[in-house]
């Protein structure tokens, strides 16, 4: 790990408007993983150790913040965590005369309340480099297959008989937090409200297959970065709560025979973000948890990869928000799959 320390102060004012331009959204959320809370964090590094730390880091390439017009200023940035918990991103601007010993963050969370950051107080940043690691294992749904519609679908099919509507909010928000579909829609003090449950958890169980092959497919790319992943010697395999007719679409994809260990809702005991799963998947695969990395889009993934003493990496791409994922102190975050080779190396 690269650490260095600053001191925090107060900025010019004028980070609040530039991390709410849409260019500078959009490419923050792609390169770094972060939806960026309005403003920055800005710091002043005042011993020798840290400049130079610094020093060296800024003069790598980082991720380019490209403006799409020629009078803007371009960025940098490059993927940090504060105090070792919540994820940011280093901001650079290109211009001439930045001072060498000034830091600018930016993250998904309001930083200073979060951490409690009193102004003139000691912040750490560590500057991520690759996790080294042995096996990643994968999140199905929101990981490596779009579903989000497929859920949102059979829930509407569930709740519509019983005059019920669910939003796509509802479903996300489930997702994230490992909730029932229709908890907040259903009075729970209604007479009916367990047959209710009941009748809807059955018919979604029953059309979920059906509705997941029509609206669900594997997220584009995928197969070039399992393929880059495992040519680099890393062992590829999947821990999910999902239903095995998840599988078929990963199997007309040609992707099920590139992980060597499969464990999906039936097989454990506990569900997420109990680690019953991942510590029986990394058994099976004979990899030490800290060898070890979990791929996931919600909270509770990051909870369940903490609970295993396995790496984190949150992906935005399901129902996970850069916000509420980072609030769980993954060690990265990611737009998409497409970021994750770059995160880490095999293990030696």
């Amino acid at each position: 790990m690269t650490i260095i320390e600053g001191r925090l102060v107060q900025g010019l004012g004028q980070g609040a408007g530039f991390t709410q331009i849409d260019w500078v959204c959009e490419q923050l959320m792609a390169q770094a993983g972060i939806d960026p809370y309005p403003g920055t964090l800005n710091l002043v590094l005042e011993d020798d150790r840290s400049l130079a730390l610094w020093r060296n880091w800024r003069d790598q390439p980082g991720q380019r913040l490209a403006a799409p017009q020629e009078s803007l200023c371009n960025a940098r940035c490059y993927p940090a965590r504060i105090n070792g918990s919540i994820p940011a991103a280093v901001i650079l601007p290109e211009v001439t005369g930045y001072p060498e010993d000034k830091l600018e963050l930016v993250a998904a969370l309001p930083l200073r309340e979060h951490l409690s950051l009193a102004e003139g107080c000691k912040v750490s940043v560590e500057l991520c480099r690759p996790l080294p690691v042995a096996a990643i294992l994968f999140d199905i749904d929101g990981t490596l297959v779009d579903s989000t519609q497929a859920f949102l679908e059979v829930a509407r099919a569930a709740a519509a008989p019983h005059g019920l509507e669910v939003t796509a909010q509802h479903v996300r928000d489930s997702l994230a937090n490992g909730s029932n579909f229709w908890q907040d829609i259903l009075p729970p003090d209604r007479p009916d409200y367990a047959s209710i449950m009941k009748r809807m958890t059955t018919h979604a169980y029953q059309a979920w297959p059906g509705i997941l092959l029509e609206h669900g497919k594997v997220f584009a790319g995928t197969a070039e970065i399992l393929t880059r992943l495992k040519r680099q010697g890393i062992t590829l395999a999947i821990v999910s709560g999902a239903y095995s007719a998840v599988l078929d679409l990963l199997r007309a994809s040609d992707l099920l025979e590139m992980f060597d260990a499969i464990i999906l809702g039936g097989d454990v005991a506990k569900p997420k973000p109990d680690p019953e799963g991942i510590r029986k998947c990394l058994q099976q695969l004979g990899v030490a948890p800290g060898a070890a990395l979990y791929v996931g889009d919600t909270p509770i993934d990051v909870q369940t990869s903490r609970a295993a003493g396995v790496y984190s990496v949150g992906v935005l791409s399901g129902a996970g928000t850069s916000a509420n994922l980072s609030a769980q102190a993954p060690d990265r975050l990611i737009g998409t799959l497409a970021g994750l080779p770059d995160c880490v190396i095999p293990e030696k």
